[in-house]
């Protein structure tokens, strides 16, 4: 298709590619010349891409874009179907390889060139064989819909065919395509969805009309019966055209162009339509790029009432401007080239972003060595060996600043950069920093074990995951709690959890309250908070299939409040867990992040996911499944072929893959699945838990929060407005089986109102970008200028660091506590602004994805703060005055306050 994709004005090319070979994007520089579009910009492509069509499908002012593929949405066929290509595991740190995926893909403009792929959280990944995508406003509600032609002679990805066609061996060339009628038939229903203007489309073929059976390839619009709205005509192999009268009685406005000679059509001018049913509208004039199609070159917008007052803009091929005032609805509007006037240029104002990536300060570069998880268990569905790594923020020479640590992976060493104070870092050596780790490194956190003896505190994969200090009893001590994940070779079965406490120069087992998290199931992450403002830290822990846990703290010994306070029902693949006050209510909320709604597994969710495991040939085997409404079935996802590898006796069972197909899990696994475990997941959007008291009210956070893998949760203000905001970073590449990979995040930053609302804030805003696998993220004024600054680690890749110059400067603020905790872990701060008090904030040991935060607190300053107020471990509270004009304050467990600057 050409088109102008990038909004230059001048025509670009979109080219599908079916099979091997992928599509191509060529962004035309007006010059002549033409460049292909950055990987970066695109993170995959579909396999067999068929037809493309661009729209936009959220009215931002930015066109999106649809490819079909071949994926069957039906069970049955889907599990019958073979792959052609098959899809390979991204290389570890490639952040840029672009694979194809075996999906219809949609992209998402961002706004500056960049893509992100959305198919799967927007419904329309799974079509069937699809060839022709039209976006069209059937409703005209202001949102383009999409319409899809369907089906082929013959289903040549059938598997029981393929066995039975190589069983026959080697075919005459005469009778090869005698093959082809082994196949079975596959005519298939067309396909419209309609578009719900949130980036999800609903299926209402059959509402509409528009679901007749047979093999369509082309599809053209054109208002056939001249009353203003685009009517639909499809190709039919083997049969009579179909033709579609749209129906709509909407409001409506059609644009017909008069060009210049010889582009008579105004094609590739931009239309768009203000004030109707949406805001802004707008659409390109294309000639061709359809499958094998054509439209006539009128362009409809929805007017949303009749008496609506509008106006059309055309921007023609030539660089000159139309304008329409006074549109009304219900007409069709002849615009003429020849009354173009001139355009002029608008200097584009960019403003600065509030990160700048500094990442070149480090010149840090994670270690991974790729591990084929697949080889102990089959059946996983994603790679536990890819999951780190933490980052932590901690005055490691004892010099005032804050020190950088980052983990490592099997074979690496753990990194530690000084911090100069004035902006620079380098990096520490020495012989503990120099020894070669025997296992990924998970949690990191960084303690004082007494006057001038700093530890690092590292876990070690594949049990201790999250890792979190706090004083539990009030005594001014520190705990240490270290979260067990996986057991290798066994998952989902969990490690246990265990609390340590510090005691006579040495970490001892709290053996009663070890007890009560021994199996308290697959832990990611984990942070000591207060959440009942009495003093003493609850244990939060995010745990896979499982829910978020929370444990009361009794006087120093833990009781679990799950269920109390209303979260046993929210079971999920959380990954990454913190507390904040985001409503500004003097309470600690919980933020929580988890694996999204943008995966194939977001199409079978009307009842929570589920996994089965139990001890099979070899070792431990699990059966990922789910409800499927259609066959009223619990079925598995996997294929019969994968599903025996960790299980051999269900190919003994089923002869055929549909026989497998048409099986519900109790069938296809028998008495194997009485013996098994079972485990569930029905939550998998990223939350905020707000606290109420007495229990917790869930709030999934914004869209762009779903689109991919959460893993690092850092509350604070990033921008100063005395509102806490939310940094998420995202993406995960190391899926198993035939899943793709997840990569429609680049790190995320939420700007909280301080009601509890959040939005997402761009990357051309916000200054962050990072389009590989982020895990651990850790926050730190590491140049002491009163703005929060931030890093962020990539699994095999380079760790991002960003220096904020863009937020308000605010105050910062250390505590000094008793010897053993002489940061102040724990405690709880709020600014008073004359009688309004601001956000709480609570100082953590290790919090949001296996890392750590500064123990400097940066408190926003929206207007000069008389007062600070303090709680500290064990429930003392203090409140003391603030000197006027300070930058940086120090507090004494006393009371006591000291201007540093």
């Amino acid at each position: 298709m050409l088109r102008d994709i990038d909004g230059d004005g001048v025509p670009d090319i979109y080219v599908c590619n079916d099979f091997w070979s992928p599509d191509r994007i060529w962004l035309n520089d007006g010059k002549g010349k033409f460049r292909a579009l950055a990987r970066t910009a695109l993170p995959d492509t579909s396999s067999f891409s068929m037809g493309v069509d661009f729209a936009d499908i959220n009215r931002d002012g930015f066109d999106d874009f649809f490819v079909l593929d071949m994926l069957s949405p039906n069970h049955i066929r889907r599990i019958t179907q073979s792959s052609r290509a098959g899809i390979r595991a991204s290389p570890v740190g490639m952040t840029d390889e672009r694979p194809q995926v075996e999906h219809n893909t949609l992209f998402l403009n961002r706004g500056d060139g960049t893509y992100a792929g959305i198919a799967q959280y927007a419904g329309v990944a799974a079509t069937e064989w699809s060839w022709c995508p039209v976006f069209l406003d059937v409703d005209l509600d202001g949102y383009e819909d999409l319409l899809i032609t369907t089906g082929y002679s013959f289903d040549t990805q059938d598997m029981d065919a393929d066995e039975r066609i190589n069983a026959m061996g080697p075919w005459p060339r005469e009778k090869v395509p005698l093959k082809l009628m082994m196949y079975p038939r596959l005519p298939l229903a067309r396909k419209a969805f309609r578009n719900g203007g949130t980036l999800s489309f609903k299926e209402v073929g059959k509402e509409w009309g528009f679901s007749d059976e047979g093999v369509s390839h082309g599809m053209a619009l054109a208002d056939l019966d001249g009353d203003g709205d685009l009517d639909v005509v499809v190709n039919n192999l083997n049969g009579p055209a179909g033709i579609y009268r749209n129906e709509s009685n909407a409001p409506r406005v059609a644009v017909r162009l008069k060009g210049r000679p010889p582009n008579t059509r105004g094609i590739g001018a931009k239309i768009w339509l203000y004030g109707g049913a949406v805001p802004i509208q707008s659409q390109e004039v294309i000639c061709g790029g359809r499958y094998l199609s054509s439209d006539d070159p009128v362009r409809v917008f929805a007017a949303g009432t009749s008496s609506n007052e509008m106006r059309i803009e055309v921007r023609w091929r030539a660089g000159r401007r139309s304008v329409v005032n006074g549109v009304k609805a219900n007409r069709i509007y002849e615009i003429d080239e020849a009354g173009a006037a001139a355009m002029r240029e608008e200097p584009k104002r960019e403003a600065k972003p509030v990160f700048e990536d500094v990442s070149q300060l480090i010149q840090h570069v994670h270690h991974e060595e790729a591990f084929d998880d697949s080889q102990r268990q089959p059946l996983l569905w994603k790679r536990l060996s890819q999951s780190g790594p933490g980052v932590a923020w901690y005055d490691v020479d004892g010099d005032g600043w804050e020190d950088l640590i980052v983990g490592s992976g099997k074979g690496g060493v753990l990194a530690v950069y000084r911090n100069d104070g004035r902006g620079g870092f380098q990096r520490m050596s020495g012989a503990p920093l120099a020894q070669i780790t025997t296992r990924d490194q998970t949690g990191l956190l960084g303690w004082r074990k007494g006057p001038g003896q700093t530890v690092i505190l590292a876990g070690s994969a594949n049990y201790e995951d999250g890792l979190a200090l706090g004083d539990v009893n009030g005594d001014g001590q520190l705990s240490l709690f270290v979260g067990g994940r996986v057991i290798p070779g066994r998952y989902p079965e969990a490690a246990s959890s265990m609390l340590f406490r510090w005691r006579e120069g040495k970490w001892g087992v709290d053996v009663e309250n070890t007890k009560r998290f021994e199996k308290v199931g697959l832990v990611s992450g984990a942070v000591f908070s207060d959440l009942d403002n009495d003093g003493r830290p609850e244990m939060i822990l995010a745990c896979e299939w499982g829910p978020i846990k929370v444990f009361h703290n009794e006087a120093g010994r833990f009781k679990e409040m799950t269920s109390e306070l209303g979260l046993t029902g929210y079971t999920g693949w959380w990954n990454g867990i913190t507390t904040g006050d985001l409503d500004g209510d003097g309470r600690l909320d919980i933020v929580a992040s988890n694996w999204g709604r943008n995966t194939r597994y977001e199409s079978h969710r009307a009842q929570p996911l589920r996994v089965y495991y139990g001890e099979a040939v070899g070792g431990l085997a699990l059966v990922q499944a789910y409800y499927d409404a259609e066959m009223n079935k619990v079925v598995p996802e996997e294929g019969l072929a994968l599903e025996a590898k960790g299980l051999p006796f269900i190919r003994e069972r089923y002869n055929t893959h549909r026989e497998y197909a048409q099986a519900s899990v109790d069938e296809i696994l028998g008495d194997w699945l009485k013996r098994a475990g079972e485990l569930r997941a029905g939550t998998l959007e990223t939350v905020v838990f707000f606290n109420r008291g007495d229990h917790f009210e869930i709030k999934p956070l914004p869209v762009e929060a779903q689109l991919a893998p959460a893993f690092a949760v850092c509350v604070a203000d990033y921008d100063g407005d005395g509102n806490e905001d939310v940094f998420l970073s995202q993406n995960f590449f190391a899926m198993e089986s035939d899943a793709t990979r997840c990569d429609a995040g680049r790190g995320l930053w939420l700007r909280g109102d301080g009601q509890g609302n959040l939005s997402a804030v761009s990357g051309q805003e916000s200054g962050v970008k990072v389009y590989g696998e982020q895990r651990g993220a850790a926050l730190c004024d590491y140049d002491g200028d009163g703005r929060v600054d931030l890093v962020v680690s990539q699994n095999g890749a380079e760790t991002k660091l960003y220096h904020n110059t863009g937020g308000k400067a605010g105050l910062r603020v250390r505590l000094k506590g008793p010897p053993g905790n002489p940061q102040g872990v724990g405690a709880q701060l709020r600014l008073i602004f004359g009688q309004r008090p601001g956000p709480m904030r609570e100082l953590h040991g290790g919090s949001g994805y296996w890392s750590q935060d500064s123990a400097v607190q940066v408190m926003s300053t929206p207007q000069p703060p008389t007062q600070v107020w303090v709680r500290w471990p064990g429930g003392k509270t203090i409140t003391t005055s603030i000197p006027p004009g300070a930058n940086e304050i120090s507090i004494n467990t006393d009371g006591s306050l000291e201007k540093i600057r």
